[in-house]
């Protein structure tokens, strides 16, 4: 099934209809909408009317691709327009649905359409949801490979290409510079590196919703804490889905999982509160992100970092037994218990030196004699907050915790000199003192 083609307001727009519709469901996307199509269809069996838009200025839309610009906007005239027609009043529920950007989409749309009380819900999937939360964590640290990636493939451009994030390009300094030493050239690479988070805003805008929302995210996923953040601060009925996959979302059942949020919707049973998969015995369930820790005082140490042979970022999950035994880091056992880990660990470093950046890394000795990395921070500052975690330690297991100053290249280097990491070039080793680190680990 194809559906139809339409041009609103210069949007290319497909809308695939239900034959006994119960719902409409609406997807904007810089991935081109004919890849949704097939996805389309698929809703479409399911009672869905769905409505399948290219973002401004992507694929078959006109005009400029501004990312992160302007998204709401576009989204309220597509709500206006579906309401216009004929088969808008057959089912007059709008969910918005959205993946990475167009998570982002997503809850833009709801966030101006907030007085239109024809929106049901939204379902968002590793949502992106901004120009700066993609950019940093919360501890103010720049995703350099994740946005390097993203922006030489689809930023700039009307259509996708191959990323030119190669190793060499990484390592380039001044971060700066890697926007025109790209291939093709990224002219907004400075606007990524001076873009801001906004998540007090967003926290504002969520809870004024009343509609249900589901969330679905990965503890490998590079946007894990504002899929966690989106939920617990929604307004309305909120469901969080979250398991131990990456930005892929492969294997992780999604779909039928939203498939049944809707019809929990429709049927004025919305599913609320968070369920945890890839435990033993089956998903954990919460009402809410766990809050409460217990602080554990480990000793610190000195351990001397060189930004040109940076300490390793790894993906979580991997197996990082060779990690500990670098002279660069400092690795300190973590008394802890047998049973599920739940919540986000945040990590203080005693330095002295403020003006440093600080790493950590929290692994798992496993049964099978692997070391799993489970969760990680890097901050701009001596508090970092670790990712997410949602983990189960079995009996005999042990966990450690590592203290580094790089996580390359998953975040941009400090460059250990009084020039700024983003935009400096000089680089010295620096031997880094701790002289004490109070682990937050969630209870």
């Amino acid at each position: 099934m194809t559906g139809r083609e339409y041009m609103i307001g210069g949007l290319r727009t497909f809308v695939v209809k239900a034959r006994s519709p119960r719902a409409v469901l609406s997807i904007r996307t810089p991935y081109n909408s004919e890849a949704h199509l097939a996805e389309a269809a698929g809703w479409s069996e399911r009672g869905f009317t769905t409505v399948v838009q290219d973002v401004r200025g992507r694929y078959g839309s006109t005009g400029s691709f501004r990312p992160y610009h302007g998204e709401g906007a576009d989204g309220l005239a597509c709500i206006e327009w579906m309401t216009a027609q004929a088969w808008w009043s057959r089912a007059p529920f709008l969910f918005l649905y959205g993946t990475s950007y167009g998570a982002h989409c997503a809850t833009e749309t709801a966030f101006v359409a907030a007085e239109f009380e024809g929106i049901a819900g939204v379902s968002v999937v590793v949502p992106a949801l901004g120009k700066g939360e993609t950019a940093r964590n919360r501890d103010r640290a720049f995703y350099l490979q994740s946005r390097l990636g993203w922006w030489s493939e689809q930023g700039d451009a009307a259509h996708s290409r191959e990323s030119s994030a190669s190793a060499d390009l990484l390592e380039t300094l001044p971060v700066s510079d890697i926007g025109g030493s790209s291939s093709p050239p990224i002219p907004s690479w400075h606007s990524v590196l001076e873009a801001g988070r906004s998540d007090a805003e967003r926290r504002n805008h969520a809870a004024a919703q009343q509609c249900s929302l589901l969330a679905q995210g990965g503890t490998a996923d590079w946007f894990t804490q504002d899929t966690v953040d989106i939920w617990s601060s929604w307004g309305g009925p909120s469901a969080l889905a979250l398991g131990p996959w990456d930005h892929s979302m492969r294997g992780s059942g999604r779909a039928e999982r939203m498939s049944a949020w809707l019809g929990g919707v429709l049927d004025g049973r919305p599913w609320t509160g968070a369920q945890l998969y890839g435990h033993p015995g089956g998903p954990l369930r919460l009402e809410a992100w766990p809050s409460a820790r217990a602080t554990i005082e480990l000793p610190g140490g000195t351990f001397v970092a060189d930004p040109l042979q940076p300490f390793p970022s790894c993906t979580p999950g991997t197996d990082v037994r060779g990690l500990a035994e670098r002279s660069d880091c400092l690795a300190r056992p973590v008394p802890w218990r047998a049973g599920a880990v739940v919540g986000t660990p945040v990590v203080r470093v005693d330095s002295g030196d403020c003006d440093r950046h600080w790493g950590a890394m929290l692994v798992a000795h496993r049964r099978g004699g692997g070391v799993e990395q489970l969760t990680h921070g890097m901050s701009l500052d001596s508090v970092v907050h670790l990712a997410p975690l949602s983990t189960h330690i079995h009996e005999g297991e042990e966990l450690t915790l590592m203290i580094s100053a790089h996580a390359f290249p998953r975040y941009a280097r400090d460059l250990h000199t009084d020039e700024d990491h983003l935009y400096g070039t000089r680089t010295v080793p620096m031997r880094r003192i701790v002289r004490g680190i109070e682990l937050e680990m969630p209870v």
